[in-house]
């Protein structure tokens, strides 16, 4: 039986197996075939379009755009902005003699284990000279692109992509795109050129440590500003925008740029957005200015769209200060939701009556939740408030009583009850949860009966290198993620969260999680500052004026 003669879906099946490579050649041997398998070929590749910011990759997408067969597939775009950030940092000389060192261990490794001899290189030196040259030449290249160059290519690209109604920033560590990611899973305009690099020389130098959340989000806030301006331009409406990703590191303030006149032009063009990720990062350095009306503006943005938002994630993490409360009491006072169904908040601080205000709209429809990183702030009496994390009181033993550390659960079982008795949750995630920066630890005794996700919680974040398995330690929970799933659960959500028990994490046990308000400012229960110390913008929040500059966003 001829190929041709196969049914369409059988036919689609098979090209399935194929390597990218394998099935764009067979589309092309039979005019039939090339027809026949257009969709299955144009959806499986162009539907979702990831790009490294590279010219390589930013040609590649100005030709499906040019090509009238393939960019009406087109429905996403996933922009990566981050390249190297955060590796190597070394200088060429460090680099180089790092290398060289490496090599001598490899090949010492190979004689122990028995194995034979490679070839080896006659002139090591010059080889890494020219790698690390090609590495300084990609990185300025992406330097370049996220600068300006982006945005041309975009303001290209976007009115001919006339079906994309879905534009966003993810990110990935180096050593994922280098060693892991495959053309099968994962389809990325410019990462074939990328695996150049993808030798034991580079690989030697990469570490998970080097992938800092202070190193992306500076890109980030570059590469979105050029986004906005491109959809300004373009015309065009978008119905799910990311200024993040998989990975919440956060666009920084400072790198984004969204003066008042391109805010006013975005705002219809947001008009019908149903899936956003905001992820906020207010400064990387403690001396960083705090870009106040920037920040004010991308909260306005978020109540004008929150009414047709069926999927929200949300953070605004100030790594640095505590965040005046005020931001989010009036944000909780202003938004109204009306269709949201999934809601992921990150690293931010709340009270749990300003936690309530802003969710409690959403309670009609709302169905799944995660709170990662999430810090109360509510006053505790002023002579006992333990204040921020200092040097000098690190020691959960010497800064908290009994007395207080009673009453932050209090105000978790708060949150809790308010979670089980107003919302009609089917899903929920916690994770990392605190008081003022202070992580505190779940467990869960009741955690055969509360059912097993089999997928990560965010629907709008797609895997990314391994997903770590959803698993719960009966002891107890430091560094674990607890899930509530209806569908699979024995018992109701009630149950189920109001047993769980609350402890405070020992930062001396472990590496300590960096919560929301770890440093900076402590509110009392007059919301007065227990220390001499202001929330970003150096005035202080007591001041009529700056109450009122604060609450006008």
């Amino acid at each position: 039986m001829s190929i041709t003669s196969l049914p369409v879906e059988i036919l689609t099946r098979i090209c399935e197996h194929l390597e990218p490579q394998e099935w764009g050649a067979l589309r092309i041997t039979c005019h039939q075939i090339y027809g026949n398998t257009l969709e299955a070929y144009a959806t499986r590749y162009f539907k979702i379009l990831s790009l490294l910011l590279t010219r390589d990759s930013l040609g590649h997408l100005v030709e499906v755009a040019a090509s009238e067969t393939l960019r009406d597939w087109v429905q996403e775009i996933w922009i990566i902005p981050n390249l190297f950030e955060g590796w190597p940092q070394k200088d060429k000389e460090n680099f180089k003699s790092l290398g060289l060192s490496m090599r001598k261990q490899r090949r010492m490794l190979r004689m122990m284990r028995g194995e034979k001899e490679e070839s080896t290189s006659t002139n090591a030196e010059a080889e890494l000279d020219a790698l690390f040259a090609a590495y300084e030449g990609t990185l300025a290249e992406h330097r370049a692109i996220l600068d300006s160059e982006l945005l041309g290519v975009l303001e290209e690209c976007l009115p001919r992509l006339k079906n994309v109604t879905t534009v966003g920033l993810r990110s990935y560590p180096l050593e994922f795109l280098l060693s892991k990611a495959n053309y099968r899973s994962f389809r990325c305009l410019g990462l074939r050129e990328l695996k150049k690099f993808s030798t034991d020389d580079v690989r030697g130098h990469l570490t998970f440590a080097s992938f800092r959340k202070d190193m992306l989000s500076p890109p980030f806030g570059l590469a979105i500003s050029q986004v906005l301006h491109a959809i300004i331009k373009s015309n065009r409406k978008v119905r799910s925008l990311h200024t993040c990703g998989n990975y919440a590191c956060g666009m920084n303030l400072g790198s984004l740029k969204l003066p008042e006149s391109r805010y006013r032009l975005l705002l219809p063009l947001l008009s019908d957005l149903t899936a956003l990720h905001m992820c906020i990062r207010i400064k990387d350095h403690e001396q960083d200015k705090f870009e106040e009306e920037t920040f004010k503006r991308l909260l306005n943005i978020l109540v004008t769209v929150a009414p047709k938002l069926k999927i929200l994630t949300f953070a605004q993490w100030s790594p640095w200060e505590e965040l005046s409360p005020l931001y989010f009491e009036d944000l909780s006072e202003k938004i109204r939701f009306s269709q949201l169904e999934e809601i992921h908040l990150h690293s931010i601080e709340v009270t749990v009556d300003t936690l309530r205000q802003f969710l409690q709209t959403a309670a009609p429809t709302l169905k799944r939740l995660s709170m990662n990183m999430v810090s109360l702030t509510d006053a505790i009496i002023a002579a006992r408030d333990p204040g921020p994390i200092t040097e000098e009181r690190s020691s959960w033993g010497s800064s908290l009583s009994t007395e207080v550390i009673n009453e932050i659960k209090m105000l978790w079982m708060r949150s809790f009850q308010f979670l089980a008795d107003n919302l009609e949750l089917q899903f929920v995630q916690l994770s990392k949860l605190g008081y003022r920066g202070r992580e505190i630890k779940l467990q869960d005794d009741l955690y055969m009966e509360r059912g097993q996700p089999d997928a990560q919680p965010d629907s709008c974040a797609r895997p990314s290198i391994e997903p770590h398995d959803f698993y719960s330690d009966p002891k107890g929970g430091q560094s674990l993620d607890f899930y509530f799933d209806a569908e699979r659960a024995s018992i109701p959500l009630t149950r189920w969260i109001m047993q769980l028990q609350i402890e405070m994490c020992n930062p001396l046990s472990r590496a300590p999680c960096r919560l929301p308000g770890t440093s900076g400012m402590s509110f009392n229960r007059e919301g007065m500052r227990s220390l001499i110390m202001y929330p970003p913008g150096h005035v202080p929040v007591e001041d009529p004026g700056r109450r009122s500059a604060i609450l006008e966003f």
